[in-house]
């Protein structure tokens, strides 16, 4: 039995497909031949070889923005508070009436030993002049305890150093003391409060005014805002600093005593100063360092017109914790991140990767934004050095980027057969 064959004059599909495509084959052949016949081989090369490389675009990967939520504090339910961080002057974190003006009673010592200290320093270290007490340093214990202010005692001849006067003014609350150095420093407490008046306006304190030495006068008046100031203003000087730290103290011929702080090294509560009278109620500057996640973070806080002391320190340790709280280490960029990659249609290829991770320290909400420079390379070309800005609220931060690998020049054969690409001769894509 004889195979079958096809009837004659057809043929199975694959074999005219097969036809097809050699025919194809063979026009483009002829297209080929007769162009490089009538230009000439070395025309076309010289052709070829004179066009430009192509610029390579980068393909820039996507960064998610980041998102904090929003913070809450909590803020004492009567007169006013603020809380914001140390090394942030004029800025606050949260606050209640923040720029309403209320009596600070002894919190005006801080002011008293400011502006004497800027009259007459201490050297570093050192304890500063030697002042010996009068007759009416002494009396200024009768009248101080007759009016149930806090005193220390003075006896008159004695000699006391002016660091130790100010210890006792800031951890002691000793309102004898307040007057005796304010004196020694000007004359008499008006000329003092003229001079502090004008330190207050001078240094960018507006919103303290100071009516006495002591803090006893209703006059004696601040707001929360400048009250954070303030404390900045004193955290920045070693004496009044360490003064403010101390939880007792001890005056040879005057003697031991603790500080009026409740709260002082509790929950990081490092310093500054109580007061408390009848107009002001009672009121608490202080300052305290919060550890974060292995972040330090140094704030400055006010709490005024409390009713009694126990509670405004235990406001003020609430207010705080809910503050550090909402702190939160930031990761902006991660080491080796990929930013950007280039592809050469030759096969080269370039990565653009982050140097070397990024974080911060953010406070409630908080966002962000990246601006990445990925510039267009030339085949050859050695990248110049590049950073990427990560915005996080009003902070610039400068993430360092760096390069891997290389886009040389094509060879010759790729860049004989880029007309013909371009031209549809040849496929698109080059062979792999």
């Amino acid at each position: 039995m004889s195979a079958e064959r096809a009837p004659s004059g057809t043929q199975p599909s694959a074999r005219r497909g097969a036809v097809s495509a050699r025919a194809r084959a063979g026009i483009l052949a002829t297209i080929v031949a007769f162009g490089l016949i009538a230009t000439g081989v070395s025309g076309y090369a010289a052709y070829a070889l004179a066009q430009p490389l192509p610029v390579i675009s980068p393909t820039v990967q996507p960064r998610e923005p980041i998102a904090t939520p929003e913070a809450i504090v909590a803020l004492p339910g009567y007169g006013a508070a603020a809380i914001g961080e140390q090394d942030a002057p004029g800025t606050l974190l949260a606050g209640a009436e923040v720029d309403t003006a209320l009596p600070i009673a002894s919190i005006a010592k801080i002011v008293t030993a400011l502006v004497v200290l800027d009259a007459h320093p201490i050297d570093d270290g050192g304890e500063g002049a030697t002042i010996t007490l009068t007759p009416q340093d002494s009396q200024r214990v009768a009248d101080y305890t007759a009016i149930a202010g806090v005193t220390a005692p003075a006896p008159a001849g004695f000699e006391i150093s002016q660091r130790s006067i100010i210890e006792l003014m800031l951890v002691v609350s000793a309102n004898n003391y307040a007057d005796t150095l304010a004196v020694w420093a000007f004359g008499s407490v008006d000329a003092y409060v003229e001079a502090a008046n004008a330190w207050l306006t001078a240094a960018g304190l507006a919103g303290v005014t100071v009516d006495d030495a002591t803090g006893f006068s209703t006059a004696n008046a601040a707001t929360p805002r400048a009250l954070l100031d303030l404390a900045r203003r004193a955290l920045d000087h070693p004496v009044v600093a360490e003064a403010s730290a101390l939880s007792l103290i001890e005056v040879a011929g005057v003697g031991r005593f603790d500080t009026r702080n409740p709260v002082l090294g509790v929950d990081g509560i490092t310093g500054m100063k109580t007061g408390t009278t009848t107009a002001a109620g009672s009121c608490l500057l202080f300052s305290a360092t919060v550890d974060e996640a292995g972040d330090e973070v140094r704030l400055v806080g006010v709490v005024l017109g409390g009713p009694t002391g126990a509670i405004v320190g235990d406001d003020a340790r609430t207010m705080l914790a809910s503050v550090r709280d909402d702190y939160r280490r930031v990761t902006l960029a991660v080491g080796n991140e990929l930013v950007a990659r280039y592809e050469a249609p030759w096969g080269d290829s370039v990565e653009l990767r982050v140097a070397e991770a990024a974080s911060r320290m953010a406070w409630g909400a908080a966002t962000s934004e990246s601006v990445i420079p990925a510039p267009r390379l030339y085949p050859g070309e050695t990248p110049s050095a590049q950073e990427m800005i990560v915005r996080l609220d009003e902070e610039r931060v400068r993430v360092g980027l760096t390069w891997s690998g290389e886009i040389s020049a094509p060879d010759l054969a790729w860049r004989l057969q880029e007309p013909l690409r371009r031209w549809g001769i040849l496929p698109a894509d080059p062979a792999p």
